[in-house]
Order: C-alpha cells, then sequence, then structure tokens
C-alpha cells in the first residue's frame, strides 16, 4: 500500500495535465471562454467614478472563489456561464491525527469544481460545488463537502439586494488541506478567522452560513443598510449544536467620493448549547486616501445579557488594502466579533490577518498570509487560540493550467490539548474558463 502511494500521486497529477491539455484541444476558440486574469494585479485599479459617494450601492460586489482562485466579479456576467475546473495535490502532512507528537504521512487530494454564474441586467447570481477528497499513506482518507450560493440584485433604482448561502460537511480537517478560501478585502483576496482556527478533536462537522443585505440610498450622499445573519454548525464527535444570528442596521454618509462615515447597531442572539443575546452599536469610517488603496474601521461597545455570564465589552473590525506598484498588493484584518461557527460554542472571537502577494510577470506569483485567531468559550469546550501561515508560489502554464508549491503551517491550543501540523503541498490546477480578477491565494 505504501508503494502505490507515489504511483497514485504520480498518475493523479498527470491526468490533471493531460485533461488540460485535451481541452484545449478540442475548444480553440478563445471567445468560449473569459480569460483567467486570477494573475494579474495592477498597480492602476478601476476606482469609482468622483461623483459616486463612498458607501454607495453602486460599489463593486466580489464572491469567493471556492477553488481557491481569488475573488469573482458579480457584475460580468449576462449570460449563463459554466465555470468548472480541479485541483489535484499531492505532498506531506506532519500530523495527520493532530496530536501533540503526530507521525508525519504521504498525502494526496482531489478537489473538482464546478460553479454557474450567470443574470440580466437587475440580478446576477453564482452557484458553486466543491469536494475535497484527501488519500494517506497508512491513514484512512476523509472528504468535506462545500457549496456556496450568492444573488446580488437592483430591485430599484435606490435599492439594492444580496443573499449569501454557504455550507460545508464532512471531517473539519480536511478544511486545512482543501483549496484556501478568501474573502475581499476591498477588492483584494484575503484569509479570514476560519483559516486560523478549527478543533482537531470535532470530527464530522456540519456548518451552514446565511445572510442578507439590503442597501438603500435615501439620497445622493446617505445610504441605509440592514444586514441579517445566521450561522450554524453541528460537531458530531463532541454532541454540540450552537447557532448566532446577527441583525445590523447601519447610516452611511458619503462627505466625498474618497470618505464617509457609518453609524450603526447591531444585536446578536445565541441559541444552542449558548442561549442569550449580545447588544450595542458603534461609528465609524470608510476611507480611501488614495486611488489603489481603502481603509475601513468601525467599532462601539458591546453588552451582553445576564444569562451571557460574561461581557463581551466592545467590538470592532478594522481592514486595509493597498494595491502597490509592480503588480504587488497588500492587506489587513483585524476585528472582535462574534464567535466562528468552527470554535463551538462562544461569545467572541479576536483575530488578526495580513498578506502580501507580487505578480512578476504573466506566468509567475508568489503570496504569504499569516494570521491569530482566540476565541472565549464558555461551556463544554475550552478557550481556543490558533496561527495560520501560508505561503505559495504559482507558475501559470497554459489552457487555465497552474502549478503552485505551496507550505501551510497551523498551530492551535484548545484547553490541555495542544498541536502543529505542516503541510508541504504540490497542486496542478485546471481552471480553464474562470474570470477571477485577483490573483490567487
Amino acid at each position: 500500500m505504501k508503494a502505490l502511494l507515489p504511483i497514485g500521486l504520480v498518475i493523479a497529477i498527470e491526468a490533471g495535465l493531460l485533461t488540460g491539455q485535451l481541452i484545449a484541444q478540442t475548444n480553440p476558440d478563445p471567445s468560449a471562454r473569459t480569460e483567467d486574469t486570477s494573475h494579474q494585479t495592477s498597480s492602476e485599479p478601476s476606482q469609482p467614478s468622483p461623483e459616486v459617494p463612498a458607501g454607495s450601492s453602486r460599489q463593486p460586489e466580489y464572491a469567493p472563489a471556492l477553488d481557491g482562485g481569488g475573488l469573482l466579479p458579480m457584475n460580468t456576467a449576462h449570460h449563463a456561464h459554466l465555470l468548472v475546473g480541479s485541483t489535484t495535490s499531492g505532498g506531506w502532512d506532519s500530523n495527520p491525527d493532530n496530536l501533540a507528537r503526530g507521525a508525519a504521512a504521504f498525502l494526496y487530494t482531489i478537489s473538482p469544481y464546478v460553479g454557474l454564474q450567470a443574470g440580466t441586467s437587475t440580478t446576477q447570481f453564482l452557484l458553486q460545488y466543491l469536494p475535497t477528497f484527501t488519500f494517506y499513506n497508512g491513514y484512512s482518507g476523509n472528504a468535506m463537502q462545500m457549496a456556496s450560493a450568492k444573488f446580488v440584485g437592483n430591485a430599484t433604482p435606490r435599492l439594492t439586494w444580496t443573499a449569501t448561502m454557504e455550507g460545508s460537511h464532512g471531517q473539519d480537517s480536511v478544511r486545512l488541506i482543501a483549496p484556501t478560501q478568501s474573502i475581499p478585502v476591498g477588492g483584494v483576496p484575503g484569509t479570514g478567522p476560519p483559516s486560523a482556527s478549527y478543533l482537531p478533536n470535532a470530527g464530522t462537522v456540519t456548518a451552514m452560513d446565511g445572510s442578507m443585505a439590503l442597501h438603500y440610498n435615501l439620497s445622493e450622499r446617505d445610504f441605509l443598510g440592514l444586514d441579517l445573519a445566521d450561522s450554524f454548525n453541528s460537531m458530531e464527535a463532541l454532541e454540540q449544536r450552537n447557532s448566532v444570528a446577527i441583525a445590523s442596521l447601519r447610516f452611511t454618509h458619503g462627505i466625498s467620493s474618497k470618505l464617509g462615515i457609518i453609524a450603526y447597531q447591531q444585536t446578536s442572539q445565541y441559541y444552542g448549547d449558548i442561549s442569550c443575546t449580545s447588544f450595542g452599536g458603534g461609528i465609524g469610517v470608510q476611507w480611501q486616501p488614495r486611488q489603489n488603496a481603502a481603509i475601513s474601521l468601525k467599532g462601539g461597545p458591546q453588552l451582553d445579557a445576564p444569562a451571557c455570564k460574561s461581557q463581551q465589552g466592545f467590538d470592532y473590525n478594522a481592514s486595509f488594502a493597498y494595491k502597490l506598484p509592480g503588480r504587488s498588493q497588500v492587506y489587513l484584518l483585524a476585528g472582535r466579533q462574534p464567535v466562528t461557527d468552527f470554535l463551538g460554542p462562544g461569545l467572541w472571537q479576536d483575530s488578526v490577518s495580513g498578506g502580501y502577494s507580487r505578480q512578476f510577470n504573466r506566468a509567475n506569483a508568489v503570496s504569504m498570509d499569516v494570521g491569530f485567531v482566540t476565541s472565549s468559550s464558555l461551556k463544554n469546550v475550552s478557550s481556543y487560540q490558533g496561527t495560520f501561515i501560508n505561503s505559495s508560489y504559482t507558475h501559470s502554464l497554459h489552457a487555465g493550467l497552474s502549478i503552485a508549491c505551496t507550505y501551510r503551517r497551523y498551530s492551535g491550543e484548545s484547553g490541555q490539548t495542544s498541536f502543529t501540523r505542516g503541510l508541504a503541498l504540490v497542486s496542478v490546477t485546471w481552471t480553464p474558463n474562470s474570470p477571477q480578477i485577483s490573483q490567487q491565494r
């Protein structure tokens, strides 16, 4: 069995290359696919026209690509556009069992990808599905299924809406091996708290997140927004089911096309293993000091009901994104917010993450991401803290083929349990018709 693993790895990588070559030969019409610009970053990014104030609903909308390719624009498809692809990886895992002193093993993974993007003049939608299957030398394989849907629409010239649904089911540890998931940070793809957080003994996890956002233009410079979100997670091995619902009402005044001020109110309802309410509000600012830079800050006091048995005190969110000269980009994120559903029952989490990427030419790119998260849990599971490091080099071949060398490192501590896990992977990715606009993470 051990001898068969390297053979299987070579066959899987060769199959990915051969499939991409066959598709390229059978589809010579360039108009049949959208050019993959995921490796093209520019020091001269587009910006809203001067008459569009900061906070307007006419800002660009993006959706994370489940295949790890960055961000997908939500305002370009007016006809049905099928997205297909696959990622095949092979390499070394230092600690598959997430133990304090676990034994290393070789592995390979397969992540097929399919999506559908379409829209009209008033509505856009994007559907995606990505399963990841892992195979180990000397360990049993695992799998995780991920799916997402995003809808963006204009109900009236003044009213816009966005609806998002995401779900995953499978072994939580597979999430660390699957393609890295991005979040939009001022038009730059970044990594959020889930990249640095998971419970090693959670077993099979089911997570579902849904959100709805309404944005109404009161005037040329005043905007009203309503955000509703709900997350649910079930951890089979820990016999836990937890949820949190969040409602936020915000008012934005656009002082200019580069500066807007925000006032908001937020209520969080925890239910499941924890049942209590948290409410508060605050102020913030959205600022574009330069054409290629974006800054967002908001925060304020947050009070918890007595049933929570603890006080959050305050919450905040801060982000910074900057597209540097020479096809480089950098981002920073920091926040104190309701706990992510990957960390079990708890009230809040503190997180910091950042990253840098550089495009040397059309074929070569490097990137690095780091993240830290800590949570305060109240029952059943202990408080958690974890760190995440991801570095990669990507070389684009042809016909949507690329090869990447990646190293990831995770360190976590929950109660008396701590673990460290390192991954060294070589991946072949095929995305023949994906319209990503940002560099791959």
